[in-house]
């Protein structure tokens, strides 16, 4: 993604509709790369643009937030058989890496928030806190999405700056990892009882967890509850 004369403030990016249910993993990833222009007319510098990505129903009205400042990767040739390479121009700090439950833990405490009467909170306000994981990105809820009906999502880049900037954005290997491995358990019970020539009683009950499937289920297969 290449960005020119981007306004303080100011965004674009790039979104893919997608029906997906993410509760059964634990983190979101992704590579980010970011570099200025080769004349560098908007003398751009680390901090200067961020990266974020939405997640939700739509990208107006409902939806997750994760933002990252990027840090620029200098201007020069890299060898990809280096590793100090390598992590020169895709570095360990620009990689997006989201505990998703960081997300369902903002939305509790928005609302709670809001039950308790706070002044601009609501599902019309955008509602953002830092990530306690890493003080260096914000993570932020608007609306009422759910990770369990993600339709679209969008990766895009923000003007942190005070001033126009320029700037080239890559991305790569969107993913997510760390699946729940926890199974669970079925069972099936029929009973009959004869009350000598009175009567004959039938009795039956059939249990599921959350996390059971039979073999050949995918994750998203399995009961959910």
């Amino acid at each position: 993604m290449k960005v020119t004369d981007l306004r303080p403030g100011a965004s674009r990016g790039a979104y893919k509709n997608k029906k997906l249910d993410l509760r059964q993993y634990r983190r979101l990833q992704m590579w980010v790369h970011a570099e200025a222009l080769i004349d560098d007319p908007t003398n751009l510098r680390d901090g200067d643009l961020c990266l974020f990505i939405r997640l939700g129903s739509d990208v107006k009205n409902n939806y997750y937030e994760y933002e990252i400042p990027l840090e620029l990767t200098p201007p020069g040739v890299y060898n990809y058989l280096s590793t100090s390479d390598r992590e020169a121009v895709w570095p360990l700090s620009n990689m997006l890496n989201v505990p998703l439950d960081v997300f369902t833990s903002l939305k509790t405490e928005r609302n709670r928030e809001r039950s308790a009467g706070a002044e601009g909170v609501g599902y019309n306000n955008l509602y953002s806190r830092r990530d306690p994981s890493n003080d260096r990105n914000t993570v932020a809820v608007l609306g009422n999405p759910s990770l369990g009906d993600v339709r679209v999502m969008l990766i895009g880049v923000r003007n942190r700056a005070n001033t126009m900037k320029d700037g080239t954005v890559w991305v790569n290997e969107l993913r997510v990892t760390d699946f729940n491995e926890s199974g669970g358990w079925a069972a099936k019970v029929n009973a009959n009882l004869a009350m000598s020539d009175i009567a004959m009683l039938n009795f039956a009950m059939h249990k599921e967890t959350a996390g059971f499937g039979s073999v050949d289920q995918g994750l998203s297969q399995r009961r959910l509850d």
